[in-house]
């Protein structure tokens, strides 16, 4: 009987480790809400991001139920994750200095031509050429499950990552906004 539940608390413990990629000990909720509340965003892996978005996404449609998002593809969780780490963008100040920079000078961020051909056609698409504030906070919001970062912020306070977030003075938050 013994053998039995050590057999089983086994598998179970190794299906817990099992990410939504398939690899032992890989993508979590976990590691991505560790490298949210530490100010390493700018290493989040694609399949965090896709598990980011997926969970974000499950806490507003619990909350709004007719409300349809779209999941982040392979594709675009791997050009996000590049723009993340081309532009090291580690902490919220540093999205809140990306606005900035997307209103005053979009040509110096790295990574939009990929982001643009990964969102083409999604509703999110934007020309890289003529990037603004506007379609950074759409990008970021599609990112991060349909919303401008109010979910990211709950599901931050739920991992104890408190502190830094993109709240600008009792709205909902967005990137650049200025109380």
């Amino acid at each position: 009987m013994l053998n039995n539940r050590i057999k089983l608390s086994i598998m179970l413990v190794c299906g817990l480790a099992i990410s939504s990629t398939g690899c032992f000990f890989g993508d979590s909720i976990l590691s991505a809400g560790a490298k949210l509340a530490s100010g390493q965003i700018s290493q989040l892996t694609p399949g965090e991001l896709q598990i980011l978005n997926q969970t974000i996404s499950g806490l507003i449609a619990a909350d709004n139920p007719d409300l349809q998002i779209e999941p982040l593809t392979d594709d675009q969780a791997s050009a996000v994750s590049a723009f993340l780490a081309a532009n090291n963008l580690n902490t919220f100040e540093d999205f809140e200095a990306l606005g900035e920079t997307a209103r005053n000078n979009p040509e110096s961020l790295q990574g939009l031509d990929e982001l643009a051909a990964a969102f083409e056609g999604s509703g999110t698409d934007f020309d890289p050429e003529n990037f603004s504030e506007d379609d950074l906070n759409e990008l970021l919001g599609s990112i991060f499950g349909g919303t401008d970062g109010g979910a990211l912020e709950e599901l931050l306070g739920g991992l104890g990552g408190g502190g830094a977030t993109p709240t600008t003075g009792g709205g909902t938050p967005t990137i650049g906004a200025t109380n």
